[in-house]
């Protein structure tokens, strides 16, 4: 299976019929959100993580994944939506890449700045998280929820290589997904999950570190040239561009269109809202111009 599969970039734009990412194509079934995909594929290749462990134990484990994707997740999300500028930082995103686009980074900063710090995150992240209800708490004390998260992970942790002993489990890969996104943060963005995770849970660095050595021995191949499918064989190079160099144009164009359309369609629209409110300023002068000469 493992070198059949294939990643598929989504460009930021592509996700399930359910709306959701991560979704995987099997066979031509698409299967959605992650605990069902682990599940599927568990079933149709005889594979169950957690074949080993005792009722107790996928008791607790079921626990530790609801306070994972119900709670810690949702601090990291209100991190997101709070500080979107941090995000493309903390990630070192290239838009460029990340969107499929030649547009120049710059103006793909400010358009992400624009259209999804402005409106998508601080808007729609921010009304997630408060309906949630981590959103409705200050920022201290959200920060303080995902600490408790991290310790409860560590405690449990304590000094095993995984969270029920030599192999890893369904819940150390759902631990992992979580972590990395905190751990794996650039050094210069501030942080306090991250600082507490380093300075409070040395386990789970370490933890996040073997994950990502026994599921990703290409790492840092992949972070290095952003492939997706870096397990993959890959054609000799003069194949490989002439073959592809028609397909990636079309899909270069049509993702450049896009967004200029995006921008443009935004940029129309805030100046739309500014003349709307100029006018409203001007009839309100008026009206008050003509109350005063009526006394």
């Amino acid at each position: 299976m493992s070198g059949k599969r294939k990643n598929v970039d989504h460009k930021m734009k592509f996700r399930s019929k359910k709306g959701q990412l991560p979704f995987v194509e099997l066979n031509g079934e698409e299967i959605a959100d992650s605990a069902i995909i682990l599940k599927e594929l568990g079933q149709r290749y005889d594979k169950d993580l957690d074949a080993g462990l005792t009722n107790d134990q996928k008791n607790m484990a079921h626990a530790m994944i609801s306070m994972i994707e119900n709670h810690l997740i949702w601090v990291v999300t209100w991190w997101r939506s709070k500080y979107p500028e941090n995000v493309l930082k903390g990630y070192k995103v290239n838009l460029q890449h990340a969107l499929g686009t030649k547009i120049p980074n710059g103006i793909l900063n400010f358009f992400f700045k624009f259209t999804f710090g402005r409106k998508v995150s601080a808007y729609l992240g921010a009304k997630k998280v408060k309906a949630q209800g981590i959103g409705v708490h200050k920022p201290e004390e959200i920060m303080e929820f995902g600490q408790n998260d991290l310790q409860v992970l560590s405690d449990m942790l304590a000094d095993k290589p995984f969270f029920f002993g030599d192999e890893p489990t369904t819940l150390d890969v759902v631990a992992f997904a979580s972590l990395a996104q905190i751990y794996f943060i650039e050094k210069e963005v501030q942080y306090t999950l991250r600082d507490y995770m380093q300075e409070n849970c040395a386990n789970l660095v370490g933890h996040v570190n073997r994950m990502k050595e026994r599921c990703f021995p290409d790492w840092e191949d992949i972070c290095k040239t952003l492939d997706l499918n870096s397990h993959l064989p890959k054609p000799p190079p003069e194949e490989k561009e002439t073959k592809g160099k028609e397909e990636e144009k079309k899909q270069e164009k049509e993702g450049d269109k896009d967004i200029d359309k995006e921008i443009e369609k935004d940029i129309e629209k805030e100046k739309s809202e500014k003349d709307e409110k100029d006018e409203k300023g001007v009839e309100e002068n008026k009206q008050k111009e003509e109350k005063e000469a009526t006394k």
